[in-house]
């Protein structure tokens, strides 16, 4: 599933990437690359757990709009 997601750079150092649509999904690494990386793994695990319980998936299409939302700020 392609739902988006959000990096950004920690104070510290390194990055925190999170699902917004996937409620405490995140993942934090010293990389980029390792961020993405640990998100992919945390994202399956996510998903995994919540179709063993039974649990609904967000829709991947309204998580997509609901970001664009977010982020267009109208201006180039």
């Amino acid at each position: 599933m392609n739902y988006p997601i959000v990096i950004y750079p920690c104070d510290e150092g390194g990055y925190v990437a999170e699902v917004p649509a996937l409620r405490g999904c995140l993942a934090q690494g010293e990389t980029l690359p390792e961020t993405l990386e640990e998100l992919e793994i945390v994202t399956k695990l996510w998903i995994e757990t919540a179709q063993k319980h039974g649990q609904s998936l967000p829709d991947v299409d309204t998580a997509i709009e609901k970001a664009k939302t977010l982020s267009y700020s109208g201006s180039c």
